[in-house]
C-alpha cells in the first residue's frame, strides 16, 4: 500500500485503444499526454467506448514499473520529468 494524491479528470475518447470492440485507456497511462505536458497517471482502466469518460489521475505517489509493463504502458522520460512528485520503482 502506497499513499497517493489524485485528481478527477475527463478522459477523452481519442486516448482509447480498441480491445475486443471496446475502447479502453489502460491504468498507468500518462494523462493527458505522454510528454512534458503530463499531469499524472491514470489510476484505473477507463472505458471510453461511448465517448469521453470520468477518471482519476495520480499526481503524487509511487508507481510500480513492472505493473506498467504488464499492462502494456510505456512512460516517456519527458512525462516522468513533468511529474516530479511521482516515484517509479521496480
Amino acid at each position: 500500500f502506497f499513499d497517493y494524491k489524485g485528481a478527477a479528470c475527463v478522459v477523452p475518447e481519442s486516448m482509447g485503444k480498441d480491445e475486443n470492440g471496446a475502447k479502453i485507456v489502460k491504468a498507468g497511462t500518462p494523462f493527458p499526454s505522454n510528454d512534458a505536458s503530463c499531469k499524472g497517471y491514470l489510476l484505473h482502466d477507463v472505458d471510453v467506448t461511448q465517448g469521453d469518460a470520468p477518471g482519476t489521475y495520480i499526481f503524487e505517489g509511487s508507481i510500480d514499473n513492472k505493473k506498467l509493463t504488464e499492462n502494456g504502458v510505456t512512460v516517456e522520460s519527458a512525462a516522468k520529468s513533468a511529474t516530479p512528485r511521482v516515484t517509479f520503482f521496480d
